[in-house]
């Protein structure tokens, strides 16, 4: 498993202004409101876009703002969150070093798959919060550190999504198998209680029986798994 951790500097841009409530570190606030009042129609504009533009795609939504944007990489404000963002990049990428062969031991025991890809990871500041799996190998992601090892158990959890088929129980099942039970082998301790959305929580619940079963066997294949489990809820 390879991941290439990025910096785009046009999506760190556009991803701090996909948060209404202006919530983030004190840098991100003041950046905010930096960029609202240069312009309050082109802060809309891109906050209108509610997170859901790729990275790849971004430069052709911030081309349509040439002088806003110019305006806001000239500020001190950005500067600073410039400068964290590269710090929190080299964290991620420290971690995900650190733990690769643990974690990766892991996951192949787990899930019965080989990993052999190869995934960008676009990193945004880390105090708001981001982490997305855009399909074509590529992975957003930013967010603060709540636990130990909690950015490779993230990271895990969107490779995840590149493998199984999408839908609630998959997801259900990704948060069973990285947020729980990959969390509790780097970091020790025990589930329930849950980590994850808590949206999910009632179908991890279901799906627990099952899944302490397939934890007990030998030979493990995660996809398998899936199709039962979708064929009984």
């Amino acid at each position: 498993m390879k991941l290439s951790f990025l910096l785009d500097e046009d999506y760190l841009i556009y991803h701090t202004f996909c948060n209404p409530e202006r919530k983030g570190s004190k840098e991100i606030v003041k950046f905010q409101n930096f960029a609202w009042r240069k312009s309050p129609e082109c802060y809309s504009l891109l906050s209108g876009k509610e997170g859901k533009v790729p990275p790849d795609e971004i430069g052709s939504t911030v081309k349509e703002l040439p002088l806003f944007i110019k305006t806001l990489k000239s500020s001190i404000a950005y500067k600073e969150i410039l400068v964290e963002t590269k710090d929190y990049l080299q964290f991620c990428k420290v971690q995900w070093a650190k733990n690769l062969q643990a974690s990766s031991k892991a996951m192949k025991e787990l899930t019965g798959l080989s990993f052999n890809k190869r995934f960008r990871v676009f990193v945004t500041h880390p105090s708001l919060h981001n982490g997305m799996n855009w399909g074509n190998d590529t992975i957003s992601w930013g967010h603060p550190e709540e636990w130990p090892n909690y950015t490779t158990v993230y990271l895990w959890h969107e490779i995840l999504h590149s493998c199984l088929v999408r839908s609630d129980e998959s997801h259900a099942i990704i948060q069973l198998l990285t947020d729980n039970e990959l969390r509790i082998r780097l970091n020790g301790g025990r589930y329930p209680p849950f980590k994850g959305h808590e949206g999910l929580f009632p179908l991890m619940r279901k799906i627990s029986p099952s899944w302490k079963q397939y934890l007990k066997s030998s030979d493990r294949n995660i996809l398998e798994f899936q199709s039962s489990i979708s064929s009984k809820l």
